[in-house]
């Protein structure tokens, strides 16, 4: 929904014209992650055992590796592409961090690249835990990089100077327009994680609301798609579905209608939470059942479901 705002610049799809039926097909980024997903689920238990990285998407193909390693791909459209590493490996750091370097590294990424995604993960993955509170949560990523990745905070030190930019921006209040200038300057001196702190900033203010923060995104002008998708992301970790406005997902159904980019996600979650839980074989789960599921490694009675 995110990436579907920001693609259609600040205004909903008409779904009244035709053309719109397939602008589900744009959505490359989530159809990206929703491919990675998919193999995460097909992995299911084995994940210790092989890389849960595919090969480079098709959206890359005409680039060599050269291009991709010279910086045409930003860390936020990585961490949309690795999303459901991210959502797996949520409530493992170590793990998470691991595989999201070596997903990175796979498609062409630097360290720092990778750095910014390994952030973006730590969010989710507190947003998920419900450890994030939001007016103090860039200082918490902080104190996360220079106590438990202190090489991580001294390889990436632009990484860190905009997270501090982004710390102050927020403890301030400052307003959208102030914020903008900030990250345009961030966006030409140092672009590689920009996406990614804005998202930070868009949700950070309004994080119990996701369309006040996809419209935020919007207003930016920076990459609205991949800010969009990534302000979705974390906001749909922090609030769930309930979250998401019943305007936004009858949009989301009626712009994919063609594709059946939903249908593939509700799906794919059923799948991702099944796996991650333990259950033998997700792929037996109808299109709408969810297992019961409790914390990783505990077996309990089944009368705990009734």
């Amino acid at each position: 929904m995110g990436e579907g705002l920001g693609g259609e610049v600040n205004r909903l799809p008409d779904h009244s014209k035709p053309e719109n039926a397939a602008a589900c097909a744009h959505l490359k980024w989530s159809a990206t992650a929703i491919s990675q997903g998919e193999r995460l689920a097909a992995a299911g238990q084995g994940l210790g055992e092989q890389s849960p990285c595919p090969d480079l998407p098709d959206l890359w193909e005409g680039k060599s590796p050269g291009e991709l390693s010279a910086g045409h791909l930003s860390a936020g459209e990585y961490a949309i592409a690795t999303l459901p590493i991210s959502l797996f490996y949520h409530d493992n750091l170590t793990q998470q961090r691991h595989y999201l370097a070596t997903t990175v590294a796979a498609w062409g990424g630097d360290e720092r690249t990778a750095d910014a995604v390994i952030v973006f993960g730590y969010a989710i993955a507190q947003a998920i835990k419900e450890q994030l509170t939001p007016a103090h949560f860039i200082a918490q990523i902080l104190t996360y990089l220079h106590v438990s990745l202190p090489e991580l905070a001294t390889r990436s030190a632009d990484l860190i100077s905009t997270l501090e930019r982004l710390k102050r921006l927020i403890a301030n209040g400052s307003e959208l327009h102030s914020a903008i200038s900030a990250f345009e300057l961030d966006a030409e001196i140092q672009p590689r994680s920009v996406e990614i702190a804005i998202a930070l900033y868009c949700f950070l203010q309004t994080p119990d609301s996701i369309s006040l923060a996809l419209n935020r995104a919007v207003r930016f002008g920076i990459k609205p798609d991949i800010v969009g998708a990534l302000v979705g992301a974390l906001a749909g970790a922090y609030s769930s579905t309930v979250g998401i406005p019943a305007e936004g997902r009858c949009a989301l159904q009626a712009q994919c209608a063609t594709s059946q980019i939903p249908q593939r996600i509700e799906r794919l979650s059923a799948h991702l939470v099944s796996a991650w839980s333990g259950v033998y074989n997700p792929f037996i789960l109808q299109e709408k059942d969810l297992p019961i599921v409790t914390v990783p490694w505990i077996v309990r009675s089944q009368r705990i479901v009734s």
